[in-house]
């Protein structure tokens, strides 16, 4: 159960009571040259200051399955926080920056507080606070070096090829958001990263979930409600005498 916790929070995260919501056309690509569609991610990424979202949780693998809720909140560029309840019991707690991860457990009392090398030990995954926010958000989950990418470009999608990378492959909708990627570690194998249907919350393009496959591993996020821009509390402190977590 902590392991399948662990995953829960480091995949995932995000957003109540909202804006009236609607579903992203998702419109056609136009013929464009690879350093203009990067210009054009970068003018597109996640601009609002905070985002507030209620989430549901669905995870699976070869062992277990089970479903939960949640609330995260974010301050960009600087705050991922959040609150996991399963069977209607708040059981984990996350506070993640740029510098660190912190999380207590309330079903075995324990915490860690550590770097972001927790995902490349325990799942391989070499991601830091940006690439996460960059998921939940959709938006284009690293820079990538034109010299290295080769595009294509289809009727729905724009896709990108980095052969001989951590990242594979990565599909953008016509609106320059993450639509789906395919990236590989050699502990893990293949690792899919898919999106639902975009909805449009004032100026900004949020996704509706999305799904992340790792061999038998399958973690689903639905976002049920979305706040932006508003102010936000983030409040955190590992309880007493919980026992702290070693990598």
């Amino acid at each position: 159960m902590k392991k399948t916790i662990v995953i829960l929070f480091v995949l995932v995260l995000w957003l109540p009571g909202c804006k009236s919501l609607h579903k992203t056309s998702p419109g056609h690509t136009k013929k464009i040259r690879l350093e203009k569609l990067l210009k054009e991610t970068e003018k597109h990424r996640f601009s609002a200051k905070t985002m507030e979202a209620r989430i549901t949780v669905s995870y699976s693998d070869e062992y277990q399955s089970f479903s939960g809720n949640g609330k995260i909140r974010m301050l960009k560029d600087s705050i991922i926080w959040g609150s996991m309840n399963f069977l209607g019991i708040p059981v984990v707690k996350f506070y993640i920056t740029p510098e660190k991860i912190l999380y207590y457990n309330k079903l075995d009392q324990t915490y860690y507080d550590g770097h972001f090398e927790l995902l490349r030990q325990k799942f391989g995954l070499a991601i830091d606070f940006n690439n996460l926010q960059n998921i939940l958000t959709g938006d284009l989950i690293t820079s990538v070096n034109p010299d290295k990418v080769s595009l294509k470009i289809n009727r729905d999608n724009y896709e990108l090829n980095l052969p001989g990378q951590f990242i594979k492959k990565l599909l953008l909708t016509p609106f320059y958001k993450m639509q789906s990627g395919i990236f590989y570690e050699p502990s893990q194998g293949n690792i899919l990263l898919k999106y639902k249907n975009y909805q449009k919350n004032g100026q900004q393009n949020i996704p509706g979930g999305f799904e992340i496959k790792t061999g038998v591993k399958n973690l689903k996020i639905e976002y049920k409600s979305v706040n932006l821009d508003k102010t936000l509390r983030f409040p955190f402190k590992i309880p007493v005498g919980y026992q702290k977590l070693r990598m």
